[in-house]
Parts: structure tokens; sequence; C-alpha cells
């Protein structure tokens, strides 16, 4: 690997998440990326998106992305919304986060994914950002599959809603 700093080929893995160059003393830290995804519910259905990307695209997800530097879960969640669906969001409600790994163009990063709750009581015209999502769909709560969607986090993460919500 090449280091950031004097850019040559000398980066040596140091633990789990940190590389040291081996000739300017540089650290580098693979530290873990947070993300955030909105459990949209609406009139006993859930809202999932398609990804129109790799990684696992043409699987379901729930819609949402990465935190940007200086900004909060919920701006994160706000904007990732407002970006891939067109939705207006003011009111979501904390409910757990998962662990999960992201390869990306032959790297693999550690995320943690929050996941917040949002309860609409209409359903919304969407419009989509068709290079993050290719179509929506509202299911019903108790047919929604967990081997359905993308990654480990969001399967685990329908899994323990659908046992908060009874499902």
């Amino acid at each position: 690997m090449f280091c950031v700093k004097c850019a040559q080929p000398s980066l040596v893995k140091q633990g789990e998440k940190a590389y040291r160059c081996n000739l300017c003393d540089f650290v580098y830290f693979h530290n873990v990326a947070a993300a955030v995804c909105g459990v949209i519910v609406c009139q006993g259905q859930m809202l999932l998106v398609e990804r129109a990307q790799q990684p696992c695209k043409g699987k379901l997800d729930f819609p949402g992305g990465f935190v940007d530097y200086n900004e909060s879960n919920e701006q994160a969640l706000k904007r990732e919304l407002f970006e891939e669906l067109q939705l207006t969001i003011n009111v979501m409600q904390y409910l757990f986060s998962f662990p999960n790994q992201y390869l990306y163009k032959d790297v693999l990063y550690s995320t943690l994914d929050n996941f917040f709750e949002i309860t609409l009581h209409t359903k919304p015209a969407l419009t989509l950002q068709q290079e993050e999502v290719s179509r929506y769909l509202w299911l019903d709560l108790e047919s929604v599959e967990t081997k359905e969607l993308a990654f480990a986090s969001g399967q685990a993460a329908l899994a323990e809603y659908l046992i908060k919500t009874g499902q």
C-alpha cells in the first residue's frame, strides 16, 4: 500500500485497523464508517429500495447512506432520503445499530449502520435518484423476508424490527 504522506509503497499493517509507513512513520487508521438507514413504515407497509449500484446491485435495502464529515446521523439520513427519494422528513426515532462490511472496488470497509424508524401517515410521491435506486417497493410487514435484503446489518435490523413490532 502507498503512504498518503510520502507516496511510497511503504505501508505495513499494524493491528486490526492501523497501517504505519516504514519510511516517514506516518500512521493511517482505517476506521469504521458511519452509515444511516431509514426504516420507513406507512399503514402496515415498509418502504424498501432496490440498489442500482454495487455492492449488491439489484438487492433490496433500506434507504440511506454514509454520514458525511461534520454531519450528525439525523442530518445524514434527512439528506440521503431527500437525495435518493426526494422525501423530506422531520421526525425519526433511533432504533439500533449493527456492524456491517461493505466491499467496494476491492476494498472491504467496516461500517456501523444506524437504523431510524420513520412513520408516515400517507404514502408520499417519490422521485428516484436513478444512479442510486432502481425502484422502490412498499411491502407488507409480515411478508418482508430478511434474506431479500442486501446486507447482514439490514437483515439483522429487519429481524429485530419485526420482533419489536410483533410481526
